[in-house]
This record gives structure tokens, sequence and C-alpha cells, in this order.
């Protein structure tokens, strides 16, 4: 069995269970998360034979995920539901649920596509699968509630993040927990358009699509985000309800938000390059495979592929450690980022390679962009490192293309710039 080198303290510091598997389901790591919650210690697991422990799972299903995630090099999710079962993890939150086992996410991630490994990431999601359940006891039994509303108005005025707002999307009522969350008083908010008072703290809150539904007179449930005035980024799970006004016939609407930014938290930590901070390449794939499927190109509407690769970084490396070998790359991501164009897709490709999706352009702009970035990489100046330079390869989507074809002729004229010089932009 070949020895790999785990992130063994960044995985282990995760809050989700993270396992490593080949296609005969051998276990090659098993992080403390997973210790922990099954009270199996690693030493008892690697080596050993998943199907030993948990002979419940459906692995022909199991099987086939891992199959498609290694043809692919993408990521794909195991549906462990009752018909799939997957393994079982008690729950130790103290709750008054009757759930008994965790509510899993799985998704499966190549690892080590040429040794057939994948890893499998857990997630528990039963706080998320409770809060759906009770909204949608809440929204069913809305017109009940509303004649015990004054005996229950302290509770939810304390607890739950709720305002009302007319047709008009102006604020009517807001609970306290809503006012004290967003550092409001009473009455600064009521008589408010949604929109004015969220804009007072959130440049990216978005009311778009709740004051949409309420033109529609339609309920509304969806991910919103907002920036606190302290900077603070929170994500909302939100649900807009109508309620009628029997005595003047008129629509007012509930609209309640639910934190949920320590899940989001988690989704972006899956999908981000932790050095970079740009997308990583199991993100990258998927857009790009987004990209090709969702619209017809064609010869004169099509997009270009960049990959570049930071010349002699080795060197910088070997002479300045790896210290000075990440300022050059995080500093490297950033003029990228600072370069290309609104709508453009940069991510880190691995090492000191980074790649970009250039959307509506044909090769001569993807080759001015390139250049673009050629040009700015060159003007980067490190306090031991010096100056860097960088290569570009280029490829533009034609009919027929599929993401690998489109990567094999970047890569290629990545090599031709390597190979004539370096510090260069080529294309095939």
């Amino acid at each position: 069995m070949v020895t790999i080198p785990y992130p063994n303290v960044l995985l282990d510091a995760l809050e989700i269970g993270v396992m490593v598997i080949d296609e005969s389901f051998e276990i090659r790591y098993w992080n403390q998360w997973l210790e922990i919650n099954t009270a199996h210690p690693a030493s008892e697991m690697i080596g050993k034979n998943l199907h030993d422990f948990y002979p419940q799972i459906d692995y022909k299903v199991f099987a086939r995920k891992i199959r498609t995630t290694l043809r692919l090099a993408s990521p794909t999710f195991y549906d462990a539901s009752l018909q799939n079962r997957f393994i079982e993890i008690p729950r130790t939150k103290i709750t008054t649920s009757l759930l008994i086992n965790m509510q899993l996410q799985v998704t499966i991630s190549p690892y080590i596509v040429e040794e057939g490994l994948v890893m499998v990431s857990i997630y528990d999601i039963s706080d998320l699968h409770e809060l759906k359940l009770t909204l949608q006891s809440q929204m069913e039994k809305i017109s009940e509630l509303n004649c015990e509303l004054h005996r229950d108005k302290m509770i939810i005025d304390a607890n739950l993040l709720i305002t009302k707002i007319d047709e008009e999307c102006r604020i009517v009522e807001a609970t306290q927990a809503f006012l004290e969350f967003f550092g409001y008083k009473k009455e600064s908010v009521i008589g408010e358009y949604l929109s004015q008072v969220f804009g007072d703290v959130s440049v990216d809150f978005d009311t778009i699509q709740i004051c949409d539904a309420i033109a529609r007179q339609q309920k509304w449930s969806g991910e919103v985000k907002a920036v606190l005035a302290n900077g603070e980024e929170v994500w909302f799970d939100t649900v807009v309800t109508p309620l009628n006004d029997d005595e003047n016939g008129t629509l007012s609407y509930t609209v309640i938000f639910h934190d949920i930014s320590d899940k989001k938290r988690i989704e972006l930590l899956s999908i981000t390059d932790p050095l970079t901070k740009l997308f990583n390449r199991h993100k990258f794939n998927e857009v790009f495979e987004n990209m090709i499927r969702r619209r017809h190109w064609d010869e004169n509407h099509t997009f270009g592929l960049i990959i570049a690769d930071v010349d002699h970084f080795k060197r910088v490396n070997d002479t300045y450690g790896h210290q000075s070998g990440d300022k050059v790359l995080i500093e490297v991501a950033h003029v990228f980022s600072q370069t290309i164009r609104t709508g453009d897709i940069l991510a880190r490709w691995g090492g000191e390679e980074f790649v970009c999706l250039l959307p509506d352009v044909d090769m001569e702009k993807a080759l001015y962009v390139a250049e673009k970035l050629r040009l700015a990489v060159e003007e980067l100046h490190f306090a031991d490192a010096g100056t860097i330079t960088s290569s570009f390869g280029v490829s533009i989507f034609t009919p027929g293309d599929t993401q690998e074809s489109m990567i094999h002729r970047a890569d290629s004229s990545l090599y031709r710039a390597k190979e004539n010089g370096r510090n260069r932009v080529e294309c095939i």
C-alpha cells in the first residue's frame, strides 16, 4: 500500500468527517472527527475494508459514485438516505428531536486519481434537516398560528429574526431579535423600505428576489447574503410567506431569516484554495463543465482558457524557502484577480499553475488578456525573490471541444512558451 502524505493537521481540525478510500473500499485515512463520532480509532480503521465495519452501505451505488468521481476528476454526491444507507453516526447533541442518528451529506472528491483514491467528506446536516422540517410545519400551520400569536409573541420576539412587510416592501413590524442582530432601533426601521434598511449596513444584501415574490403575491424561499457594518459576512435561509388581512382585504408578508453562516463557510472551504483564496481545482472543473454545457457556442460566440505557470518557481522555493514561495503565489493570485475582467473565472490549478476561463472572447481577445496578466506579473517585485516572470498557454473553444481537449491545447501552448524562453504567451 502506497504511503500518502496526508495533511493530518488540516483534516483533523475540520468539523466534518473525512476518510480516504480506494475503489475496493480499503481505508487509507480516517480523521479525528470520525474517530470521536464513530468510536473507531484510526489505528483500527486504516488498512481495513469499510465493508467490514459498515455492511449496510449500498456498495454497488457507492462504487458507481467512486468510479464517476475518478473518471470525471470532479466531486459527486452520495445520497445518504433511507434507500441508500451510509455509516450510522449517533447524535450526541442534546436536543428534543427524535432523530437518533445524524443526517449526513456525503461528498466524494477525487484525491489521487492515478492511485484510484477518493476523499469522502461527511457533513452533519441534522440541524438543517430539522430546520427545514420546522419551516415546512410553520408554513402549513401559519393560519392556525395567527390566533395564537399573542401568547407566543414574547418567545418569537426574543429568538427569531422576523420582519413583517407590506405590498410595497415597507417594514411594518420587526422582532427584537431582528433589531438586535442588525443593531437597529425600532423607530429607525418601521415604515422604511426593506432595501433601504438593509442598504445601511449591507452593501451586498439582495432584496430583489423577495420584492419580486411580493409583487407576484407568492411564497418564496432561498438564501440571501448580508455584510454587516463591521464587515462580517452573514448568510440567511429566508422564507417569505403572504398573509391575508381579512378585515381590509390587503396582503402583508412575513419574512423569516435563519442564520446559516457556518454552513456557508464549510461550503466555501470545500471550493477554495486555502493559500490563494481562489477557487480550487475541483470547483474550477465544475464551472468549466457547466460552461461547456450551458449554451450552444459557435465560431462567432465562444470562450477562452488560459493556463499560467510561474517561471522557475522551484528555484524560488529552493533558494528562499517555501514561505517566500507562498508569498509569490499569493501576490500572483492577487494581481491576476485585479487584472481579469468581471465574470472571468480564476482558480489555482495546483502548485504554481493558475487557470482562467474567459467567457465571450475570441483568440485575439484571449491573447490580449493573457498578455496583460504576463505584464502584471513582470511588474511585481519581492524583497527576497526580486522580480519573477510567468508563461501562458491559451486555447479557444471550438465546436466539439471537451474540457479535456481544451486543457490539452492550452497545456501544449504553455509547454511551447516554456520551450521558447519563458515569460511569453503562446497558443495553438
